[in-house]
């Protein structure tokens, strides 16, 4: 009888959630799968594996909530404009999935080809191979139907603005899905405790691998709690605890092991982040775009975006990006709306991870609030806010399916326009490891983030084709000062949550850690789940392909342990 994490006893068959503190040692040894974190992607690995009856020890450095959290692990450094190493990263049960947003995209067919303009492009697996496991993960997520084309939409498919039918050379319309959002350890905790198969120990850092002379097996993962120090044996070990700790795991284990400098040529290098701007204004004469969230036909809230096509990319040598209708900025009390107005104002409230969404990136606007006019909106506008406070009590707080976010029009009939593309893989760009060492003697990370000029150039010729094809219609057009565009895309903030390519997969160990398996090249029992395994990244956020792949590794490891 032992006592859980929760306070509680169980007992009988039931799987356990409990603290390493609570645990022999030898109750932890020689399952077949150690699962090392619970985000999206240990959790949904967990939860495949013991649908198939095995046997799986999930452990997890934090603990269930936010405020029992030991940030010292993630203190580290990180260049600017890149957040800092403890931002946009939990460490509990369930990872950041109980504070996402809860969009849903997936990879597109042209991020897993080879494009002769994208620097070290094209997946080592294919799109089909991919995309079969789309729609279990979206039933994962709580995503609804693997559909992201307008058609799936409620109430007919009529596109975004009337002429956008005629520019279908160039752009195509497609709908971003989005969760509940979904807490996976909510969600998934008492199927887990139910099966009898997964044992989860929190409070259970992932310190250490012990690998063998050669480094060909992982011996043994050391798992700390901050007093004591445990040797769990496993015969498969999944790191699946984010981008950032899995090449910071496998950097200090190279640190010990010689033959592990086969990696030196990609371990922690092609680092990247998605980037993200919003500039220029998109006016419609005689028309309103179809701007709000709508439904989809199975229930689920969706928005719609714009896509450069394949062939478009490829003629002008663009990255893979998307471009949304965007609300004003909320801190520029001109949009005359007392709804943006009063959210400015209770801006303080936010994590500072998200505060930057308030002023479109622009820094300053925190610094010279024109508080007294945002008051000013909410007074003259009092209705629209008493309508908005209605709908966050009924469609977000009471909500089980929650409407995501806020999508405020401009008074003025504009829409700014946001965009966000993928990065090309640069060496430069990487996680490396500091001397200084957390309170459980790892070494700290430090993380090298810019813009190339290819990245750059490629965010300016795609607002200059956007520009260009929006003036040979007869309604619509984008403005924007062409002299400020490279300068603006030039200060593009990183998606800070979205930490991809450090451990690359690929064919060969030459330019590449992990192997079409997510298998570490060389190395029998060791696997990395995460975004950090991506070798090129798209536009789309990476949660929703992290539980595909969790899905397809649960597949591959069945196959393995049989």
């Amino acid at each position: 009888m032992l006592r859980t994490a929760c306070g509680k006893v169980e007992q009988g068959r039931f799987s356990l959630i409990r603290y390493l503190s609570d645990c022999e040692a030898a109750s932890l040894q020689d399952y077949p799968v150690c699962v090392v974190g619970s985000g999206p992607g240990g959790l949904s690995l967990a939860v495949a594996l013991a649908r198939q009856g095995q046997r799986v020890l999930l452990v997890d450095g934090g603990d269930w909530r936010d405020d029992q959290i030991d940030d010292d692990a993630y203190q580290g450094a990180a260049s600017a404009p890149h957040p800092g190493t403890t931002e946009y990263r939990r460490q509990r049960f369930g990872g950041t999935t109980h504070l996402w947003g809860g969009r849903c995209v997936p990879l597109d067919p042209a991020d897993f080809a080879a494009r002769s303009h994208v620097p070290l492009s094209g997946w080592p697996i294919s799109y089909e191979e991919y995309a079969r496991y789309l729609p279990e993960a979206m039933q994962y997520c709580d995503a609804g139907n693997a559909d992201f084309t307008p058609a799936s939409l409620a109430g007919g498919n009529a596109p975004m603005f009337s002429e956008l039918p005629q520019l279908s050379q160039a752009l195509t319309e497609y709908i971003e899905r989005y969760s509940l959002p979904t807490d996976f350890a909510a969600k998934f905790s008492e199927e887990l405790k139910a099966s009898g198969l997964v044992n989860v120990v929190l409070r259970a850092r992932c310190t250490r691998l012990l690998a063998n002379t050669d480094g060909s097996r992982i011996d043994a993962v050391v798992l700390h709690d901050g007093q004591q120090e445990v040797q769990v044996r496993a015969s498969q070990i999944v790191l699946a605890g984010g981008a950032i700790e899995a090449t910071r795991l496998l950097l200090c284990t190279r640190e010990q092991v010689p033959a592990w400098q086969r990696f030196d040529g990609s371990l922690g290098r092609y680092y990247a982040c998605h980037f993200d701007l919003i500039f220029g204004e998109m006016r419609l004469k005689g028309e309103k775009p179809r701007f709000r969230f709508q439904k989809t036909q199975d229930g689920v809230y969706a928005r719609r975006k714009l896509q450069f096509t394949p062939q478009w990319q490829n003629q002008l040598g663009l990255l893979n990006s998307t471009l949304r209708l965007h609300f004003p900025s909320y801190a520029d009390p001109g949009h005359g709306s007392g709804v943006l107005s009063a959210i400015y104002l209770a801006k303080s409230i936010l994590p500072s991870e998200h505060q930057d969404i308030l002023n479109h990136g622009n820094q300053n606007a925190v610094a010279h609030p024109r508080r007294l006019a945002h008051v000013r909106n909410v007074m003259l506008d009092a209705g629209s806010v008493f309508g908005f406070a209605y709908d966050m009590v009924f469609k977000r707080k009471l909500a089980k399916r929650k409407l995501p976010y806020t999508l405020i029009p401009n008074r003025n009939g504009t829409y700014p326009l946001e965009f966000n593309s993928e990065q090309v893989s640069d060496a430069a760009n990487r996680i490396s490891l500091l001397d200084t060492t957390d309170r459980y003697g790892m070494r700290r990370v430090d993380v090298q983030w810019r813009l190339t000029s290819q990245d750059i150039d490629s965010g300016v010729q795609s607002f200059m084709s956007m520009q260009s094809l929006l003036a040979g219609t007869r309604h619509c057009r984008l403005d924007f000062d062409p002299g400020e565009l490279k300068e603006q895309v030039t200060r593009a903030l990183p998606v800070g949550g979205h930490h991809i390519g450090s451990t690359r997969m690929g064919r060969f160990v030459e330019d590449s850690v992990v192997d079409t398996d997510c298998r570490v090249h060389g190395v029998s029992n060791l696997l990395v789940l995460s975004s950090s395994v991506f070798p090129t990244n798209g536009h789309a956020n990476p949660t929703l392909s992290i539980v595909a792949l969790a899905l397809r590794m649960a597949d591959h490891l069945q196959t393995v342990l049989r």
